[in-house]
């Protein structure tokens, strides 16, 4: 596990979370690219108010190879060249989705999470880490603590904490990402915001846990939010070919349930609370 501590403003942030976009390239047609260009540009137009704009990466970023799909490879034996073919070729899908889509994000990013479907290329690094790289982020690993403080002018501070981790299973149904993350919730103290994606599924759920405060004596109530992160990979492509013969990709072939396309924001919003100038409070909620 990564974990981090990012300092920012005293004034409000929104976190967009990025994952399972499983880019093949323009011509396979299985990424629903227009709504994740949408997705980035509705996102952005938070900096035109003078907000601070985030992003956090799930994972799954390329579709070129599942687990499977590596360790088959592994064990080919491939020549050099053949293999440098390979990374090549898995770089410069990495390479297309930075420019037709990622690109106004750079320097902008919390991290990139690690995924299922990535390549491990020759020199040690794998596309996800490479992809990192051309957004100027930090590579988060399998799975990462994202502490956000905030800073006012007379040094007080308010901190929000992230978990993130790409997910797993085969759940299908809404709720999946939901049960899966209040197992792991139950783990944690002092965890505001827990998030996978995977399943491509966007659910949000609020909870809350109860801490006794005994001097005075009384109890406070912390907010937790469950989040299923979306994603943009297409069930049904019309008009799909592999080859030559017309054949739709995995999730058609296995009936799977389409996938929710689009991603969830984080809203958060620091605050003074009530009429003491001291008493601070984080507004947080999540939407989409």
């Amino acid at each position: 596990m990564e974990m981090a501590t990012v300092y920012l403003k005293w004034k409000p942030a929104h976190v967009l979370f990025l994952g399972d976009i499983q880019w093949a390239g323009q011509k396979h047609g299985g990424t629903a690219l227009q709504a994740l260009r949408e997705s980035i540009a509705t996102h952005l137009q938070y900096a035109e108010q003078g907000h601070q704009v985030l992003f956090l990466g799930l994972g799954d970023y390329s579709d070129f190879m599942s687990p499977s799909n590596r360790a088959r490879l592994a064990s080919a034996n491939l020549y050099d060249t053949a293999t440098d073919i390979i990374d090549h070729k898995a770089k410069d899908l990495i390479e297309e989705l930075y420019e037709v889509a990622l690109k106004p994000t750079r320097g902008k990013w919390l991290g990139l999470i690690e995924g299922h479907h990535l390549t491990a290329l020759k020199n040690g690094e794998t596309t996800d880490m490479y992809l990192a790289s051309l957004l100027d982020a930090r590579f988060l690993g399998t799975s990462a603590l994202m502490r956000l403080v905030f800073q006012n002018v007379g040094g007080q501070r308010l901190p929000v904490t992230i978990w993130a981790h790409h997910g797993t299973g085969a759940g299908q149904t809404g709720y999946y990402p939901l049960t899966r993350l209040e197992k792991e919730a139950a783990d944690w103290e002092g965890v505001d915001v827990f998030v996978i994606g995977h399943t491509t599924k966007a659910a949000t759920e609020y909870t809350q846990k109860m801490i006794p405060r005994w001097q005075t004596p009384d109890l406070s109530h912390r907010k937790i939010i469950l989040i299923g992160a979306g994603g943009y990979s297409k069930k049904y492509v019309v008009g799909a070919i592999q080859g030559r013969v017309p054949r739709g990709g995995y999730a058609e072939q296995r009936m799977l349930r389409a996938s929710i396309i689009g991603s969830p924001t984080l809203h958060v919003r620091p605050r003074r609370a009530g009429s003491n100038s001291n008493n601070l409070a984080i507004d947080i909620r999540a939407e989409g």
